[in-house]
């Protein structure tokens, strides 16, 4: 009976435990953190090479001169380039923007101009250009071809260039030694009902050199109105 009141008592004393301090907890399993930013192992993408080409200042002179004419004492009418009168002057780019064959009394010139005219016997000023007088019959095609080192008639065969100075100065007129070719492959004689100045037209080619320190020269093609100054 006594050992039956202490069984009774243990047991109740394990329960009181039981209750005071609750079931044991079961260990917690630690998960590894998880980072919010992962890093991305992104593939390179090959990409094709793009050429840019750098952007060259303009220069002041923008129209450059021709190449397929060479400076020489002695020019020929073979080593006329194709296409429209051009060349240089006084160390810089020169293209015409007009010629014109004038009959001045006894004189024959080629006029060869950087400036446009309204009329094809207009009257220029402040231009660069060159002026060409030589012995041709007039209404007949010919040749007249000079070297630098060549006898001429000044009266009658003599060329210059000019070219404005700016300011309150004048025109610079240049005269030096000299060479040219110039062929006249067309050369009508028609009256205008319009411009009684204009005789007829002229087709041909022409190429001048200028013994200065610039080694200056035009040359080119043209097809022109003949007048009388």
């Amino acid at each position: 009976m006594m050992r039956t009141g202490l069984f009774t008592l243990l047991m109740l004393a394990l329960a009181s435990m039981f209750v005071l301090t609750g079931c044991p907890e079961a260990p917690t399993e630690q998960l590894p953190a998880v980072d919010p930013n992962p890093p991305v192992d992104a593939e390179p993408v090959d990409a094709e090479p793009v050429d840019v080409e750098p952007v060259a200042e303009e220069a002041a002179d923008t129209v450059a001169a021709p190449t397929e004419f060479e400076w020489t004492e002695a020019p020929t009418l073979d080593m006329i380039p194709g296409g429209a009168v051009a060349g240089v002057i006084n160390g810089k780019p020169f293209t015409a923007a007009t010629v014109r064959l004038k009959q001045d009394d006894e004189n024959t010139v080629l006029e060869i101009t950087d400036a446009s005219v309204d009329e094809p016997t207009g009257l220029v000023m402040s231009d660069t250009g060159v002026d060409l007088r030589f012995t041709l019959e007039p209404g007949q095609p010919g040749e007249f071809v000079v070297a630098k080192g060549d006898k001429k008639d000044f009266d009658r065969e003599h060329t210059y260039y000019h070219y404005p100075q700016g300011g309150d100065k004048g025109p610079m007129s240049v005269n030096t030694d000299w060479g040219c070719a110039v062929q006249i492959t067309e050369w009508t004689l028609q009256a205008d009902e319009e411009d009684e100045d204009i005789l007829g037209n002229a087709k041909g080619k022409v190429v001048v050199i200028f013994n200065d320190d610039e080694k200056s020269w035009v040359a080119g093609n043209f097809d022109c109105v003949y007048y009388t100054w």
